[in-house]
């Protein structure tokens, strides 16, 4: 009797696919503090496995090739997103508990530019990323809109966002040289242009040269939830 209790008491132990998942695990956080760190052009298998101390050719076993893993990286990236949203307050309005995804998709964009930079176009089909696709479906499905209503705009908010912050992940992980010179563009080309033949864009060059793309990317975001919320209101 005795000896069925400390066998029932006894830790299981770790299962070859518990292994993997945690190696998996660490390989994955590693990956991303060394994008943090290098950039993309510093994350390789070799650079990586240099990172965990083992051969890079334990990486193959653990993740396909670097896409798998890359993937997973972004799907890390959307997980720490998801832990800043937090749980949805009682009575929070929709829009409002879309305006915070927008603003930690942003800034995903900003901090880790050369992750954004090479999978904001991607689906990662991973836990983090499904449970964001949930939240983002169930929060205009409160707004009121029909099925076909609320993945129509579930898509225009995703890609909008998406992509504006995937812009500035590229742009950020230029040469700073090419980066001076892209943002100069307007004050060093636009601003020179004949006013004869460009009279509407001398005339409001001011404004195009002071104008910022976070300005823009939440005048997007505004715009889709603007539109969501009239279509809501014309079907009720």
């Amino acid at each position: 009797m005795a000896k069925d209790t400390a066998r029932a008491t006894t830790p299981a132990r770790t299962t070859r696919r518990e292994r993997k998942g945690l190696q998996q695990e660490a390989a994955v956080k590693a990956a991303f503090e060394l994008a943090q760190r290098d950039g993309a052009a510093g994350l390789t298998m070799r650079r990586l496995g240099e990172e965990l101390k083992v051969d890079a050719t334990t990486l193959y076993r653990l993740f396909r090739d670097k896409d798998e893993l890359l993937l997973a990286v972004y799907d890390h990236a959307t997980a720490v997103e998801l832990e800043e949203i937090g749980e949805v307050p009682e009575g929070e309005h929709w829009q409002d508990t879309l305006r915070r995804i927008a603003d930690r998709i942003w800034a995903t964009a900003v901090r880790s530019p050369a992750i954004a930079a090479l999978t904001f176009a991607r689906t990662t089909g991973g836990p983090a990323e499904r449970r964001m696709v949930e939240l983002i479906l169930e929060t205009f499905a409160r707004s009121g809109l029909s099925r076909e209503a609320t993945v129509r705009y579930y898509r225009a908010f995703a890609d909008a966002t998406l992509g504006l912050a995937g812009q500035v992940a590229v742009l950020a992980t230029l040469d700073p040289e090419i980066q001076a010179k892209d943002a100069a563009s307007w004050t060093r080309i636009y601003a020179h242009l004949p006013d004869g033949e460009y009279p509407t864009a001398r005339a409001h060059i001011t404004e195009l040269t002071g104008i910022d793309r976070r300005t823009i990317y939440d005048l997007v975001v505004e715009a889709v939830l603007a539109a969501a919320e009239r279509e809501s209101a014309e079907s009720a």
